[in-house]
């Protein structure tokens, strides 16, 4: 007889049992952000706060979201944040002191391949501001209401702030798309507000996906744990503000944590709730325009148009039949031609559902090219644009007859408000996967190797136009060949260590041993290339340079070796530069041996293009 299935437990239950700390998780979306903590004191219950009030918001429409906005006064200093930002006495000050608003700027870390897909016009930053100063200042705009909501609301919350915020860890959620780029830009933002120390800042900050963060988030507040058992697939889609990001995986096991393994590469398409926003815009525009009202007017009636759409009309859109109304005048503009009465233009259905159309498209189209790999019965949907009616409809339609199960999250059965949305699961999501989360294994859209030398091979035609050059050991060698570390769209140990081992060679017995060097190449083609570099020194198509590992080789004096060559007594060095996965990024080191005893040694990695917006 078939003993019990050994179904997911509830995260978060039960005392914890480690040290003390304080968890912070931030989710900086497109158009809103969210922010969830934890304090873990050993011996008492886990416990999820999500910042539900913020400064501008009123008192009887508190949200677990604010707007991801910074008013810039002319001295180019931030005067305004979130929600006050649209406060109307802020915003008629802000016109008569000629602010500048930084809004959507999280677009302009997308990737620029993404970016080239969809041709819009990213907004301007403020004049003389920097991408990564408004980053920093709305990252400390969110950690100073953070500590003033923890302190007010935690006992004796002032004294264990003060405690624990030197060691806090803070977990910042990005878009699958994103990589080592965008995570050291985020971290020397939050370094540049002064939370956090610079020689702290790997340590202690760390970084997760948005769509596995709404993926814990859904295990936390559904009923989907009695229902995963090991081995059952799942998808997982993140209609967010501007991504779009799915990822699929498989339980591994349930107790006594939960295990899950990456099933295949992660995908990530720029289509989220802003380009719905976008095509209304052109909508608007178009329609006004045509109707021969003055430019201006055109102007000031989409900004207002596209405002209420997004409030209103966006968030309650559920099919073609019915006609909605969105507010484009505060006067009593009444124009027939634009089905315009008092102000409110009246849109068919079928209009409204062309805005949601092509985010629609790239929704479904994202989950189809996970479902080409496996077969699974649940996707799991959240984000903003999950949030809408329709898109849960048109994605209902499409895969409950694959008796594939659509599932939305429900916090009900913890006692939250039914009306409160996904759209924010990823703080609350980051939270639980930092304390509770075992990713067995990792998969890369690309293939991870570096260039190294060969031996020179007269008899290949491809060596002869190489550069030659002879090593201390008196080899001839040619460099730029391929040496692939990590191979692309394979899941593996996520705790696995691939290494690949350095030498070197010296003509003295003590040569000064400096900063070591190597560069990390991705390769996003198919089969295995002989060779990484052209005779020129420069990356071949289809590869990228991804980043350089640097360490310190003062250290490895002791693993210097005498050898003996065709050119005499040199002296070799031997290391492996270890590379590990991890949780989301990945973490670098030197290993030698020394008289049999094993050392290692910190590496950094370095983008080969750090953003410098």
């Amino acid at each position: 007889m078939a003993g019990p299935i050994d179904t997911i437990p509830k995260p978060l239950r039960g005392p914890w049992e480690a040290e003390t700390k304080l968890v912070v998780a931030i989710d900086i979306g497109t158009t809103q952000s969210g922010v969830a903590f934890t304090f873990l004191e050993s011996g008492r219950d886990q416990v999820i706060h999500r910042i539900s009030s913020w400064p501008g918001q009123a008192a009887h429409n508190l949200q677990a979201k604010v707007p991801t906005l910074v008013w810039y006064d002319a001295s180019k200093k931030a005067v305004s944040f979130g929600a006050e930002c649209l406060l109307p006495d802020v915003e008629l000050e802000a016109e008569d002191e000629r602010w500048s608003l930084a809004k959507h700027f999280k677009l302009h870390l997308h990737p620029s391949d993404m970016k080239a897909k969809h041709a819009f016009k990213l907004d301007a930053l403020p004049p003389g501001v920097s991408l990564r100063q408004i980053y920093s200042d709305f990252m400390g705009y969110l950690f100073k209401h953070t500590k003033s909501y923890f302190e007010d609301r935690i006992v004796d919350g002032k004294q264990i702030w003060s405690k624990y915020k030197t060691t806090m860890d803070i977990i910042i959620a990005h878009p699958n798309g994103w990589g080592l780029r965008q995570q050291v830009f985020l971290r020397s933002a939050m370094v540049a507000t002064d939370l956090i120390p610079a020689d702290q800042a790997s340590r202690r900050i760390r970084f997760v996906t948005e769509a596995e963060a709404s993926l814990h988030y859904c295990i936390y507040h559904t009923n989907l744990g009695s229902r995963l058992i090991p081995g059952t697939d799942l998808i997982i889609c993140d209609a967010g503000g501007s991504t779009v990001d799915t990822s699929a995986y498989s339980i591994v096991s349930a107790r006594p944590v939960l295990q899950l393994g990456q099933k295949s590469v992660s995908a990530c398409v720029q289509s989220g709730a802003i380009f719905v926003d976008l095509e209304a815009e052109k909508y608007l525009r178009s329609t006004l325009t045509n109707s021969g009202l003055p430019l201006e007017e055109v102007m000031e009636y989409t900004a207002t148009g596209v405002k209420d759409f997004e409030s209103y009309a966006k968030r309650s859109f559920h099919n073609d039949t019915a006609a909605y109304t969105i507010g484009i005048s505060h006067s009593r503009l009444n124009d027939p031609s634009i089905r315009t009465r008092r102000g409110r233009m009246t849109l068919p259905g079928s209009v409204v559902e062309s805005f949601f159309d092509p985010c629609v498209q790239e929704v479904v189209s994202s989950i189809d090219q996970m479902l080409r790999v496996l077969q699974t019965p649940y996707i799991l949907l959240v984000g903003g644009l999950g949030d809408s009616p329709y898109i849960r409809k048109k994605l209902k339609e499409r895969y409950d007859p694959q008796k594939c199960q659509v599932t939305l999250t429900n916090e009900s059965a913890d006692g939250m408000a039914q009306s409160t949305t996904s759209s924010k699961a990823v703080a609350d999501g980051a939270v639980i996967w930092s304390i509770t989360s075992h990713i067995s294994s990792r998969s890369w859209n690309y293939s991870i190797g570096v260039d190294c030398c060969v031996p020179f091979d007269y008899k290949n035609p491809e060596h002869r136009d190489k550069a030659k050059f002879v090593a201390a050991d008196g080899k001839t060698v040619v460099y730029g060949a391929w040496s692939p570390i990590v191979p692309k769209g394979v899941a593996l140990d996520a705790n696995a260590v691939f290494r690949e081992t350095y030498t070197d060679f010296f003509e003295v017995s003590k040569p000064e041993l400096k900063v070591f060097e190597m560069d990390l190449f991705a390769y996003s083609g198919d089969g295995e290339p002989d060779w990484v570099l052209d005779e020129k020194d420069n990356a071949l198509p289809e590869f990228r340079k991804l980043c350089t590992i640097r360490a310190d080789l003062g250290g490895l004096k002791g693993a210097l070796s005498m050898r003996r060559g065709s050119r005499g007594v040199f002296w070799g060095l031997k290391c492996d530069v270890c590379l590990r996965l991890g949780e989301t990024e990945l973490v670098a080191y030197l290993e030698w041996d020394e008289m049999g005893v094993k050392h290692t040694s910190s590496a950094y990695i370095v983008p080969s293009d750090p953003i410098n917006l």
